[in-house]
């Protein structure tokens, strides 16, 4: 499974109506946001679909900005056993 962050400029297999094969990743999660670079159209896609449909990454997003945004997660087993 490859790591995506937002902000990364994907090509994706199949190119959109207006004609732009390049898409800027906006959300990351069970679904990924993409926006056309061509014409700004907005598209949620679930992740499995998103992963088999990304041909190449064209740029790199910013690594830090994802991990600020992706809400931290705790395993609650964890916190009971502590108590």
């Amino acid at each position: 499974m490859m790591e995506y962050y937002l902000g990364d400029i994907v090509k994706m297999r199949k190119s959109h109506p207006c004609g732009g094969d390049t898409w800027e990743v906006t959300r990351i999660g069970m679904d990924f946001r993409i926006r056309c670079a061509t014409c700004g159209h907005s598209l949620l896609l679930p992740r499995a679909k998103f992963e088999k449909s990304v041909k190449t990454i064209l740029s790199r997003g910013d690594a830090l900005l994802t991990a600020q945004q992706r809400p931290a997660f705790t395993n609650t087993s964890d916190q009971k056993k502590e108590k």
